[in-house]
């Protein structure tokens, strides 16, 4: 007879030394999502030199080829077991790689969706002006650094790994203080963008609201819990709106 816990979907993570802690950007990506949608999940701690083998064992596919130039695959966490969706062979679904996990997990759970329908090109793109903007930057700044959180097992396998593809961890960084502010010049350009596009969505809002009539408004602006009439108000009161 199987257990209501062995009926709800499994995430499978990389602990931290002291145990039960996500750390992990990819991992937090997914375990957000199962979050902000609300899903019953559980979640299979895996440490790195287990990784390959508990994804084997379950059916997942590698994300990556070994950066060490072997020819060989790796399997990477996140990893996610649903077994209250059957694949073609009837047997539960079992996902790799965050960005496919979201994606099917929007399309079988499509309330709360994290992409949004037709989105796909501009939440890539978007992504990768993160990537080369603060996710890219910090690579050299963190990776150093993860040894430090990790168990005795997982903190010699991700050494060993990371030293055999890039070489001494401590070289990776020679100048944090540069990278650092590397950093901060990407993240001033996110919120460039993030102003640019705010602007982007209120510009029709304000062409709407010059041109229909008051009902029409008046039912836009009660939308969504009033949201669209709370940021056309910011910026009205912002000063963006002046004529000069």
């Amino acid at each position: 007879m199987s257990t209501e816990s062995e009926n709800i979907i499994t995430l499978y993570d990389i602990p931290t030394a002291k145990g039960a802690e996500t750390w992990s950007p990819n991992v937090w990506r997914v375990r957000m999502t199962l979050n902000y949608k609300r899903l019953p999940y559980k979640t299979q701690w895996v440490e790195y030199p287990d990784i390959g083998k508990v994804g084997q064992e379950i059916g997942a596919k590698p994300t990556t080829p070994n950066p060490d130039g072997s020819g060989t695959l790796l399997w990477t966490c996140p990893m996610l077991v649903d077994p209250t969706h059957l694949d073609a062979s009837g047997k539960p679904t079992v996902l790799s790689d965050s960005l496919v996990i979201v994606k099917y997990l929007d399309a079988v759970y499509p309330e709360r969706k994290v992409i949004e329908d037709g989105t796909d090109a501009l939440h890539a793109a978007w992504a990768a002006f993160i990537w080369q903007n603060l996710t890219g930057k910090i690579v050299n700044l963190v990776v150093p650094l993860c040894p430090n959180i990790l168990s005795e097992r997982s903190r010699e396998y991700f050494v060993a790994t990371r030293e055999k593809w890039w070489g001494p961890l401590a070289d990776m960084c020679p100048d944090r203080v540069k990278v650092w502010a590397e950093v901060q010049n990407g993240l001033d350009k996110i919120a460039t963008a993030l102003n640019a596009n705010d602007f982007t969505l209120v510009a029709p809002l304000f062409w709407v609201s010059s041109i229909v009539g008051k009902d029409e408004l008046d039912a836009l602006e009660s939308w969504n819990g009033g949201r669209w009439r709370k940021i056309m108000d910011l910026h009205q009161a912002s000063g963006v709106l002046k004529i000069q």
